[in-house]
């Protein structure tokens, strides 16, 4: 896709370094964690099922190798019919440091509102929400998401739909997990790609017009 305008930075996909490119998906190679759902891990896909009499209706997997600094995930997510709402995502992410963890949730369709935004862990302390576009059950969404500096950012389907800039963010030298989540819904995920983002910077331009 084109070039990505994250506030002062441009994201060239193209020009990224490729860290992981899952053609296909091994169980293996991936932990669940936090009141899982039943994971179902596919050469195709990561599927994320919620029994109807589960007492929690939430989970986590992650890949098992973590990644320090900047991260990107470029990936498709489909809402099995009937659920409606809630893609998500995680980058950044401290397995062991805390009880939930620390890191980066985004989320596409949530809040039962339809919104998109980003949280920050362990506390799940909403930093960007924003108005979304309607998750139709049985469609599948493109989402662009991740970090580059302290800016966080998550693209769906070729439009920038939040991002904030965090000065607390990890250190770049600091290795994080990445990985996807389920809430009250069954969601599958497909065609995964991870980046070490390549981004430029540009200066803001207050000059007046002439």
């Amino acid at each position: 896709m084109a070039v990505i305008n994250i506030l002062y930075k441009d994201l060239d996909l193209s020009k990224s370094e490729l860290l992981y490119d899952f053609k296909t998906f091994d169980a293996a190679d991936w932990q669940t964690t936090r009141n899982c759902p039943d994971w179902e891990i596919t050469p195709e896909a990561i599927i994320g099922n919620v029994p109807e009499n589960s007492a929690f209706r939430h989970g986590q997997i992650f890949y098992k190798t973590p990644v320090a600094g900047d991260i990107v995930l470029e990936f498709d997510a489909r809402l099995i019919p009937p659920s409606y709402h809630d893609f998500v995502w995680l980058w950044n992410t401290q397995l062991e440091k805390e009880s939930f963890g620390s890191g980066y949730l985004g989320c596409l369709g949530g809040w039962f509102n339809n919104l998109a935004g980003i949280e920050k862990l362990p506390n799940y302390d909403s930093v960007a929400i924003s108005p979304s576009f309607e998750i139709i059950p049985g469609e599948s969404y493109h989402i662009i998401s991740g970090r580059s500096g302290n800016l966080h950012f998550i693209v769906a389907d070729g439009k920038m739909v939040t991002y904030f800039a965090d000065p607390a963010s990890p250190p770049q030298n600091e290795p994080g997990y990445f990985g996807f989540g389920v809430y009250q819904s069954n969601v599958e995920y497909r065609n995964l790609k991870v980046y070490r983002p390549y981004c430029t910077s540009h200066e803001w331009n207050y000059a007046p017009a002439r």
